[in-house]
């Protein structure tokens, strides 16, 4: 499979945005797992954590997050370019079809983490009395978390995939 100039930078630019949003989320899930304590059901919080430092970790996870997005849209959309001049590719490889349909659940379930990392972000920078506790952040942050972290997972084991998809190319016609 050949590429041109055009189709080469934007698979540079969809790898570099891939790269920058999974290595954005497992920063996060580090700031996250600082100040909780993964338990077999739930998430606790640690009792030696003030409410200042865990404001603090939340500001970073939104920091973060802001990262994470610009690597989420780099790849999206250069793969909004990419994915159709490869299209015709499809039948004869059939890693490339997959790792296509891997990546548009994986950028589905994003979307859905964005929605809560754009609303705490948005409530955290414009609102000068932030409180750990408050309702916006405990429902931003702690259920993002002690809800929709599988989709987080996924989107990590979805790379990964990929990635194996990239190297051995399996389903390949020949």
């Amino acid at each position: 499979m050949e590429f041109s100039k055009t189709q080469k930078l934007l698979l540079s630019i969809f790898i570099i945005g891939i790269m920058i949003w999974i290595g954005g989320s497992v920063v996060r899930s580090a700031i996250v797992y600082d100040i909780f304590e993964a338990d077999y059901q739930q998430l606790k919080f640690r009792y030696w954590v003030d409410e200042k430092i865990a404001l603090i970790s939340v500001r970073n996870f939104a920091v973060g997050s802001l990262y994470t997005g610009i690597g989420f849209l780099l790849s999206l959309l250069s793969s909004i370019f990419l994915f159709p001049a490869m299209k015709m590719h499809f039948k004869s490889e059939g890693w490339l079809f997959m790792s296509f349909i891997l990546l548009v659940i994986a950028f589905i379930f994003e979307i859905i983490l964005s929605y809560f990392d754009i609303r705490l972000g948005l409530y955290l920078f414009f609102n000068p009395n932030v409180s750990y506790y408050s309702n916006e952040v405990q429902t931003f942050f702690y259920k993002r978390f002690s809800k929709y972290n599988f989709l987080m997972v996924y989107n990590w084991f979805a790379v990964i995939s990929i990635i194996l998809f990239s190297v051995f190319k399996p389903l390949r016609k020949k």
